[in-house]
């Protein structure tokens, strides 16, 4: 028999809702191609419009398949993966004919909302996938089963138990092999080993989340002071710079228990970078899963491909008192009114602080403009920038500022990372979006390197209020504000109303992802530990969740038996005459029972004979030529009217 999808309402509506999830992470192309398929499948079934043959799908699969290997050059990894997935489930919406193609259409459901939750643990998709979910599994259920939402009922009650078993008990194990969220460029969160004019301004768009941090064991508490280094990059070509390779930095012998801690929930990233603050001593993440290098940078020796948390270990008077090595004076030539400044500035002898205020002085008293929209520059174009057109975001700077404190004789270096975040106060925790990206300089003065922020200078608002806050505000109120340390947005009740509920969502949100993600083997053992220490209380615990089990399980199914379509009719009618007070006894015959309810309720007599003869035919002759289903809608239908 033919089917047709949306005439299955529960699979349409579910299918649809998984696809609009995954939707969500791949390529705006794909998402338009599969929906336009959903529509066209539409209007096949509702308007008569000419389908697609099966041969025709399979050759859009096969190209789909070649677009995805050209456009990701792999098939492993989220967004490729996503991509084809997507592609696929959308054409075999196309091909929906019979009871093969109906179980292969929910498998692929399934595997829509498991990619869906591997790769993201945000409790905003528990509600849609859910609801995907149970329409899934209902549709799977056979439409001839009676009661088919109370029988899948009873499988998600008696499932339960044995998913919160497995969750508190079964082994987490960490695979190597396991696909890679981020495409082969920049990861999820978009950071880089290096900068570029206008590199880090291009992921300062974006808003997606880095990482939140609980810093409350800290002594420091502002926004202006959070510094999350991730590279330190020291080969320059004038306003471009990039990484050199690290070797390993042997590990500390100082005690670092005693140190104040604060922890870290990164996103996947598919990449090795763990953002720490200044004056991070040591970083746990998994047993031997950090690298400690040199200029005080961590990673993490697998891809981060799920969701992770890391703990790090703060020394307040941390100094790096590493000695500078030739290649962190290394410049490439300057040329015109930078090699004029330069020159200008060495030929008076000065001293490395009395250099350091010629740098700041530059940048300061030039009018230089804070923009995400500096216009285009090139590696080479720092003369432009210094001398010209004076726009530029924090990589110019910081870029411009390291070149030149090297040709003035200073060691110098960029790093690269988040600064600041949003602070949410119901949660106590700090939330690092892409936003946050920014780049600054380090030099080597006094004996140990000191950090200098050149946006600082040119706009301090930037770092007193976060990211966030100071892109939210127009371009003019930027331009205007930038210098204004103690200036702040006018601030609406709405806004105010709606950021207190943005931060409970966001609260919420941490403490599920933090809960999932730190419940790791330690944990469990930590746990089962725990649990073994309170014998007598376990023991009687175990007793009544046994006990609970036990008689849920009898009152799910105590009265059930395989009953016809005429049983629950017959017992739908006994419940509806029972509210009317009118029981039929044991030893009255049903079919007298319901010449019984005709002769009483004569509006309902003509749906009562229909329930009659549909009894009779099935349970004595075998055969019926109506529906029990449809009869037991009008059924409803009918009480309801009356």
């Amino acid at each position: 028999m033919t089917k047709r999808f949306y005439s299955q309402k529960a699979l349409a509506v579910s299918f649809i809702i998984a696809m609009a999830m995954v939707a969500l992470e791949v390529s705006a192309w794909i998402a338009v191609f599969s929906f336009i398929m959903l529509f066209w499948k539409w209007g096949v079934e509702n308007l008569q419009w000419k389908p697609l043959s099966r041969k025709a799908t399979g050759i859009l699969s096969v190209l789909l398949l070649i677009q995805v290997l050209v456009q990701f050059r792999t098939l492993i990894g989220q967004e490729p993966a996503y991509t084809f997935l997507l592609a696929l489930s959308s054409l075999r919406i196309m091909d929906y004919q019979n009871e093969r193609d109906h179980k292969f259409v929910i498998l692929l459901g399934f595997l829509l909302i498991s990619v869906k939750a591997l790769f993201s643990l945000d409790i905003y998709w528990i509600i849609p996938s859910v609801l995907a979910f149970v329409g899934l599994w209902y549709s799977l259920l056979p439409e001839s089963l009676p009661a088919r939402a109370k029988v899948l009922l009873k499988i998600f009650i008696l499932s339960v138990p044995m998913a919160v078993i497995l969750f508190f008990a079964f082994p987490r194990f960490v695979l190597p092999w396991a696909m890679s969220r981020g495409s082969a460029q920049f990861g999820e969160i978009g950071f880089t080993d290096e900068i570029n004019p206008g590199m880090v301004a291009e992921l300062a768009t974006n808003t997606a989340t880095a990482f939140r941090a609980k810093i409350e064991n800290l002594p420091i508490n502002k926004s202006v002071d959070l510094y999350w280094r991730g590279s330190a990059l020291t080969q320059s070509r004038g306003l471009s710079w990039r990484p050199r390779r690290l070797g390993f930095r042997a590990p500390s012998t100082e005690d670092y228990k005693s140190l104040p801690t604060y922890e870290v929930a990164i996103e996947p990233t598919s990449q090795l970078y763990l953002f720490v603050l200044d004056g991070t001593k040591h970083v746990d993440l998994d047993v031997n899963q950090v690298l400690a290098l040199p200029q005080n940078i961590y990673r993490s020796i697998r891809p981060l491909n799920k969701s992770s948390m890391y703990r790090g270990y703060y020394e307040p008077d941390y100094k790096d008192s590493t000695t500078p090595q030739d290649e962190d004076l290394q410049v490439p030539p300057v040329q015109g009114r930078v090699r004029a400044w330069v020159d200008g500035v060495l030929s008076r002898n000065l001293s490395i602080p009395e250099k350091v205020e010629e740098l700041q002085k530059l940048f300061v008293d030039n009018g230089f403009v804070y923009t995400l929209s500096p216009g285009v520059y090139g590696p080479n174009d720092l003369e432009t920038f210094l001398f010209e057109r004076k726009r530029g975001f924090c990589e110019h700077f910081a870029g411009a500022y390291a070149t030149l404190a090297r040709s003035l004789g200073i060691p110098a270096r960029v790093i690269v990372g988040y600064q600041g975040g949003r602070f949410n106060p119901l949660g106590n925790f700090w939330k690092v979006s892409q936003k946050d990206a920014h780049a600054w300089v380090e030099i080597f003065s006094e004996g140990q390197w000191q950090r200098i922020d050149p946006t600082l200078w040119v706009a301090p608002l930037r770092l007193v209020i976060g990211a966030e806050e100071f892109f939210g505000l127009s371009e003019e109120d930027q331009r205007a504000f930038a210098r204004a340390v103690d200036w702040r947005p006018p601030v609406k009740e709405d806004l105010l109303l709606w950021d207190e509920v943005s931060f409970w969502v966001e609260d919420i949100n941490y403490r599920w992802t933090y809960f999932l993600i730190d419940f790791d083997k330690t944990s469990q053992q930590s746990f089962w530990s725990a649990l073994l220490n309170y014998r007598i209380q376990s023991t009687f615990l175990l007793a009544v969740v046994i006990a609970a089990l036990v008689l849920i399980f009898r009152s799910l199914f105590k009265q059930k038996r395989n009953l016809n379509e005429a049983q629950v009719l017959l017992q739908t009618v006994e419940k509806w005459a029972e509210k009317k007070n009118i029981q039929r006894e044991n030893s009255e015959p049903p079919l007298e029972f319901l010449k019984k309810l005709q002769a009483q309720f004569p509006y309902l007599k003509t749906i009562l004979q229909e329930i009659e003869t549909f009894y009779d035919e099935q349970t004595y002759a075998g055969k019926t030529a109506s529906s029990g289903k449809e009869l037991l809608t009008n059924w409803k239908k009918e009480i309801r009217s009356h």
